[in-house]
């Protein structure tokens, strides 16, 4: 069975060290499963079976949106497929110029973070950029729901979410970690929105079998993707549990594999 993992992060070889060490400060009981980096990655993949990564990037700086661009660029290929990130102070035209870059390369997806980033994702100051990502035919990939870095924030609450979905119904929305991380008990605020997808990354290590199957079943199972948020969990591990799960096989190659391919579009690694 092909899979691909619609939630990994890397950093550029030189950085990825200093950014792993930084960001362990604030990863409570989550340790590094890779160094990082892309060569990593690829090994982790391997050992699990992985033919495609989509790797998130964040921007927490208008001055990083150009440099991520260019590693995007530089990264992008069949086994992997990077997202851009915009800062919402990046000026408007800039803006507009990296995505219809990153759009001209293949890329067709962005990452945001609303509390690396600092805003909400209601925010009517963002809906400039929603709008640009959907004249262009992007999708984009929130963090929602709670954050361990970020106690006591709010800017990647459902309920905002849902709000966004239902005033954008046009643009495509991937919710990460089933919904929203440590918000599943209010997982039926967004679970009805056609236009919201989501993946199942540091879900399986935070709750039982039980309530993992139970939320699941909130979503569509054409709208849900296999993810691990790498190095933050061990690739191999999480397929291995999807593999164990009191699912059928069919629901489970959509999951892993049929439901990303499609959303995608990308090469048919059947062939």
């Amino acid at each position: 069975m092909n899979i691909i993992d619609f939630h990994t992060h890397i950093f550029p070889d030189e950085i990825a060290e200093r950014a792993l060490s930084q960001l362990s400060e604030h990863s409570g009981d989550y340790r590094p499963c890779t160094d990082g980096t892309l060569s990593g990655l690829l090994s982790s993949m391997e050992e699990a079976g992985i033919v495609l990564s989509v790797v998130a990037n964040i921007a927490t700086k208008p001055s990083q949106v150009i440099p991520i661009l260019k590693f995007c660029k530089k990264i992008k290929g069949r086994r992997i497929y990077p997202l851009i990130s915009i800062h919402p102070h990046t000026p408007h035209g800039q803006i507009k110029e990296v995505v219809k870059e990153a759009k001209a390369s293949g890329i067709y997806g962005v990452k945001l973070h609303p509390m690396y980033q600092d805003f909400e994702i209601d925010s009517a100051g963002m809906f400039p950029v929603y709008e640009l990502i959907i004249q262009e035919g992007l999708f984009v990939v929130f963090h929602t729901g709670y954050d361990i870095a970020f106690p006591g924030n709010h800017n990647a609450d459902l309920e905002r979410l849902a709000r966004l979905a239902g005033h954008y119904p046009e643009l495509k929305i991937v919710a990460t970690h089933l919904g929203g991380w440590r918000q599943w008990d209010r997982i039926n605020e967004i679970a009805g929105f056609e236009n919201i997808y989501t993946e199942i990354s540091m879900t399986m290590t935070e709750m039982t079998e039980e309530e993992f199957l139970s939320i699941l079943s909130a979503f569509d199972p054409e709208r849900v993707f296999f993810g691990t948020d790498s190095p933050w969990t061990d690739q191999k591990e999480m397929v291995e549990r999807v593999l164990n799960l009191p699912l059928n096989d069919n629901l489970k190659e959509k999951i892993l594999y049929k439901n990303a391919i499609s959303f995608l579009q990308v090469y048919d690694y059947s062939k």
